[in-house]
């Protein structure tokens, strides 16, 4: 039976086109259409695909899925033979633009303009940036923001995984908008904190500053913030709850401190595993769901931090061996 789908795809990755065939089918690849029979033969050319063709592409994939927080292997089958499409010198452009696809809604990818840059944080890191209208970025770690070398047009747009506080530049005619998966925060000129890990259900917006209003669930509903509000928006249930925030604990990690309130076991190392350089291994199932509220200081050591979190939730035991933090149930540690 005739596959149209595959004759287009192979069709392109055997011959050369064009630049605007070659704007044209990348569209055609993202566009929505027939994302069955895409999948299943984009998956089925990676599988048989020569594993030189692009030098260090594994690498190259394991940092996107870090950018982007995608697991499912069709998916990163898909990104993969993206890149294959194309020749070594232009990967790590294409990580940009594929990255800007999965982050961004289909909706709001026209305006995206194609040589976005990319400020990528790894994890127990945090860095200040200066976009090119004067507004100071600090990022914290395991975050990734894209933006443009120029800001053009009526709105200065730029896009974020991860967690960041904005210093707005002030400009009256161009709001500054700070763009994430189903959720945006528009500004003129404020100080503001965004969160938004992609492996967390909730995406947070907290003004320090100023005026911003808050746009959420497909950009279907707003909201505008006063100082010291905050926003919390639950992208799986798609319900949103503001309420006053501690600004302290908002900017704790600018100042290199941790603050967790009201966190599961779970979460909790999740929130240590970006600021320290350890793998913490546990299996979650066997924690409790107890919530707990911990401080630390910038300067505490990871065995420091554990050996309060063992005492406090009385449950666990941990050991650090190398680059990895082991954490049991107190019943499993004791056997051995």
């Amino acid at each position: 039976m005739k596959n149209p789908v595959r004759d287009i795809i192979e069709g392109y990755v055997e011959n050369e086109y064009p630049a605007d065939v070659d704007r044209e089918f990348r569209s055609w690849l993202t566009d929505g259409s027939h994302d069955a029979e895409k999948d299943r033969e984009l998956s089925r050319l990676w599988e048989s695909a020569v594993s030189d063709t692009v030098p260090d592409l594994e690498q190259s994939m394991e940092r996107m899925r870090r950018f982007t927080g995608i697991a499912d292997r069709r998916t990163l089958s898909r990104l993969r033979l993206r890149l294959r499409l194309y020749n070594s010198a232009a990967v790590v452009a294409l990580l940009v633009a594929v990255a800007a696809a999965v982050l961004i809604p289909r909706s709001q990818q026209p305006a995206m303009q194609p040589d976005l840059l990319q400020a990528y944080i790894p994890k127990a890191e945090k860095s200040t940036i200066t976009l090119p209208d004067g507004t100071v970025a600090m990022l914290n770690a395991n975050s990734t923001l894209l933006y443009p070398p120029a800001f053009a047009g009526a709105e200065r747009c730029v896009y974020l995984t991860g967690e960041a506080s904005f210093k707005v530049s002030r400009d009256a005619e161009r709001p500054f908008i700070v763009k994430t998966s189903d959720f945006q925060v528009t500004a003129l000129g404020t100080e503001f904190n965004v969160t938004a890990y992609p492996e967390e259900d909730e995406i947070t917006a907290t003004l320090i500053s100023g005026k911003v209003r808050v746009d959420y669930d497909n950009l279907s509903h707003s909201e505008i913030l006063t100082p010291s509000r905050q926003l919390v928006y639950n992208r799986r249930t798609r319900s949103a709850a503001t309420a006053r925030a501690d600004i302290s604990d908002v900017t704790a990690w600018q100042r290199g401190e941790t603050v967790m309130r009201g966190l599961t076991p779970d979460e909790i190392f999740t929130c240590l595993a970006r600021k320290y350089p350890y793998t913490f291994v546990y299996s979650p199932h066997s924690l409790k769901s107890d919530r707990y509220t911990l401080t630390f200081a910038a300067d505490a050591s990871l065995p420091e931090v554990m050996g309060i979190i063992s005492k406090v939730m009385g449950d666990i035991r941990f050991r650090i061996e190398a680059d990895r933090c082991y954490i049991d149930p107190v019943e499993t540690a004791a056997r051995r």
